[in-house]
């Protein structure tokens, strides 16, 4: 049975769900739970990117965990912007740290992915705040932090009251105040691990990772032995996050994120690539085809 709901001016369908968003803190924290499904830049393909109506139409489609990309204005605004400058997502030119909040938030954002074939919309970047406000209680939020402090994001979440609906990505040599700030306001914490960036081994790399007590390891890698290293070091304790994302949205080149598990691939074959990873022990995967992923996992009773 469904229902239809009005969007932003557009007519979805909203399927009725079994689980309700208020597990989704719950279900982020055991690492022994059932598999989250996380949309690359807030469900981009049915909206656009880092917006408002991208983070709806998640929350629409049941998806539990939208990653959003955050940087700084010129006057200390948090926004929601994947790219240094604002030109391929809006109407606007120049830097983010350039153009102040209400510069950014007369802007219009393009459809999906931008780029010169997209259209014009009535959407605009919102803030952190924003987006914080929308996901509230609805859907887990990934936060990538491309240019701020990690100090201020954490001010804007406890400002927000969402210290339990967001994922925190840090990187191994997090500063331990940032650290020990997140763990005393309950914030959960994602350690980045990109292999080719690090000399060290990755046993050596993940134990450190581990050692920062996260929820989440993201673990990108060229050399798909990590997995294995990383289900002996983490999958106990610590959830395991992957991305499959194929090409870059702007550039259309390979992303590279996760050797040769590709959404490309997994849209033809499915279990070779996300139920290759869930036989690695891996419980969170990011995608930009979050609804194939979703009808994978419940075909395959993985997924509530």
């Amino acid at each position: 049975m469904r229902c239809r709901k009005l969007l932003m001016g557009a007519a979805i369908w909203l399927p009725l769900m079994t689980a309700t968003a208020t597990d989704l803190p719950e279900r982020l924290r055991d690492p022994h739970g059932d598999a989250l499904v996380v949309s690359h830049r807030a469900c981009w393909k049915f909206a656009s990117e880092n917006t408002l109506d991208g983070i709806a139409a998640c929350i629409a489609h049941g998806v539990d965990m939208v990653e959003v990309d955050v940087r700084t204005t010129r006057d200390g605004t948090l926004v929601l912007m994947h790219d240094e400058t604002v030109d391929r997502t809006t109407d606007g030119h120049g830097a983010v740290a350039d153009l102040d909040a209400a510069q950014i938030a007369a802007l219009r954002v393009r459809s999906r992915g931008g780029g010169r074939t997209s259209t014009l919309t009535e959407r605009h970047p919102p803030t952190l705040a924003q987006a914080l406000a929308a996901a509230r209680g609805r859907v887990l939020v990934n936060l990538d932090v491309k240019a701020a402090a990690l100090d201020q994001i954490m001010d804007v979440v406890e400002a927000a009251g969402a210290q339990r609906d967001v994922l925190l990505n840090v990187p191994l040599d997090v500063p331990q105040a940032a650290l020990q700030r997140a763990h005393a306001a309950g914030i959960a914490l994602q350690v980045l691990y990109l292999q080719r960036d690090t000399a060290l081994s990755p046993q050596q790399a993940l134990r450190r990772a581990a050692a920062l007590r996260p929820a989440v390891v993201q673990v990108m890698f060229d050399d798909p032995a990590v997995l294995d290293i990383a289900q002996r070091e983490l999958a106990p304790r610590t959830r395991l996050f992957v991305n499959t994302m194929t090409n870059d949205i702007a550039s259309g080149r390979p992303m590279r994120l996760s050797a040769d598990y590709t959404d490309q691939r997994a849209l033809r074959d499915p279990a070779s690539v996300w139920g290759a990873l869930r036989a690695h022990g891996v419980s969170m995967i990011q995608t930009d085809e979050p609804a194939a992923l979703q009808r994978y996992l419940r075909a395959s009773d993985m997924h509530r």
